[in-house]
């Protein structure tokens, strides 16, 4: 099955006019962004939590680059997965192509929402309405560069702690953010921040957002 349940809710976006592709996490668990998040420029965007399985996530965005729809790398993927019924599943693709999966022993409570060139999950949420509300807020936001499009991840984060957030409480952040066109080499990570462990996380990567310039 691989690792304990990472209780977590996730929102990703595509932005469309800066060509950003973006992903980010809260969890009860612990280095929530080592477990979780994927990300390929010009691919897409994966999210693999429940009980999760880091692997899933290199394994589904290998299909993407193959040329699969989101769909089909995730049923592709998980058709292998004996713990299939363990996991929770987004993907975003660069080109918009969206799709969820949540098995029937995710812990619960569980619950996804799809919002044009935005996605949100979320298991073990003290409130169901959290990954609806994420989303309408962020397709919401004006996002014209880096700096906004991470402000919007994060407020949209924490529209779902104020919910309620996770069963076990929040403790750990990530985000990352990536774009084919900063950096040369194949190295595609515009931002990657993390909060592995914290009794108050957003104020901790609020304040490592700030020395990077970005909040």
């Amino acid at each position: 099955m691989w690792g304990g349940n990472t209780t977590t809710y996730t929102i990703m976006l595509r932005a469309r006019e800066s060509g950003l592709l973006a992903v980010a996490s809260a969890s009860g668990g612990v280095g929530v962004g080592a477990k979780v998040l994927w990300a390929r420029a010009g691919v897409g965007a994966v999210a693999v939590q429940a009980y999760a399985n880091p692997s899933l996530g290199v394994a589904i965005l290998e299909k993407l680059v193959m040329g699969m729809s989101s769909a089909d790398a995730v049923k592709t993927v998980l058709s292998g997965d004996a713990y299939r019924e363990y996991r929770q599943v987004a993907v975003l693709k660069a080109d918009g192509d969206a799709f969820t999966y949540t098995g029937s022993r995710a812990p619960p409570l569980t619950s996804e929402y799809v919002d044009g060139n935005a996605i949100c999950i979320g298991n073990a949420l003290k409130d169901s309405s959290i990954p609806e509300e994420m989303c309408k807020y962020i397709t919401s936001q004006s996002i014209s560069n880096v700096k906004s499009l991470v402000k919007a991840l994060i407020n949209s984060l924490i529209i779902g702690h104020r919910l309620g957030g996770s069963r076990r409480g929040d403790k750990s952040i990530a985000i990352l953010v990536v774009d084919e066109t900063q950096c040369n080499g194949g190295y595609d990570r515009v931002v990657d921040v993390r909060v592995d462990y914290s009794s108050k996380p957003f104020n901790a990567v609020i304040k490592t957002l700030r020395l990077l310039n970005l909040w």
